[in-house]
Formats: structure tokens, sequence, C-alpha cells
């Protein structure tokens, strides 16, 4: 939770700052100081990465604070197909979770249990799970069956 904390609290900044410099950038245009003719665009470009930035990254984030708070998660099962190159997310069964790069991960292949947030998909918790061979259950169960009997 505090790496999901930490990393609100870092976009939220980014966003801000963003702002910032687009607002600077803005004055400066208005102002008639633009020396380079393409600084004149640089509001444009930088609303492009702010508008980016809120709607996938921090927006999600802020719609999961009261459930990561709550510890209202949800859960699915599935294996995993893809790790992140700097280990910040992996790929189950094609969706892509969020997860801290400081754990321990599952490697590709492992069936896991993910425990994550409904709109930024935040894993809060990636547990592997035993598969269970059923036949060779049912074979050791009748077999108990009937030695019993007996």
């Amino acid at each position: 939770m505090k790496y999901f904390i930490a990393n609100l609290a870092a976009h939220t900044l980014v966003v801000a700052f963003l702002v910032l410099l687009m607002i600077i950038f803005t004055n400066r245009n208005r102002k008639h100081k633009t020396k380079h003719s393409l600084t004149f665009f640089m509001p444009l470009l930088i609303a492009g990465v702010i508008i980016y930035d809120m709607l996938f990254l921090t927006a999600p984030r802020f719609l999961d604070l009261s459930a990561v708070v709550n510890q209202n998660y949800y859960s699915y099962t599935g294996t995993v197909e893809k790790i992140g190159y700097l280990n910040n997310y992996i790929v189950i069964d094609g969706k892509t979770y969020y997860i801290n790069p400081l754990r321990d991960l599952p490697s590709p292949g492992t069936s896991v249990r993910v425990k994550y947030s409904r709109h930024g998909h935040y894993a809060i918790e990636v547990a592997p799970i035993e598969t269970l061979n059923v036949t060779d259950s049912l074979n050791e169960e009748m077999q108990t069956t009937v030695t019993s009997e007996s």
C-alpha cells in the first residue's frame, strides 16, 4: 500500500509540474517573448502529456484510493505471461497489472491469484497457486476406498 500511495503522489506531482510548465510557456507566448518557433507549440505538447498522464495513470489511481484504503479488492486467477522490463507490471492472461517492483515475482508460466484494484489494476497481492492433478486425486481416493473395504 505504501508503494501505491508513493506512486499516486509522484504522478500527482508530475501533473502539477507539467501544469506549471504549461502556464509558464503560455504566458511567454501571450507576451510575445517566444524566441524559437517550435517553443510556441510547447503548451500544446505539454497539454497532451498532461491529458495522457491524467487519463491513464493518475485518475485511475485516484479512483482506487478509497478501495485501497478500505481494502476492497478484486481477485483473478490466471497464468503469468510476461513480466515488465523494470519489474513494475505483470501480464496475466492478456491483462496488465501494476506491481511493486521490489517484491518477489513469479516466473512466466506460473499460475497465480492476484488481488488488484478495480480502475488502476494495481496488484496488491500476487500469490502462486498449486495446480492439482484431478485424475491422480481420483485414483488415490478410489485406491483408499478399495483398500479400506477389505
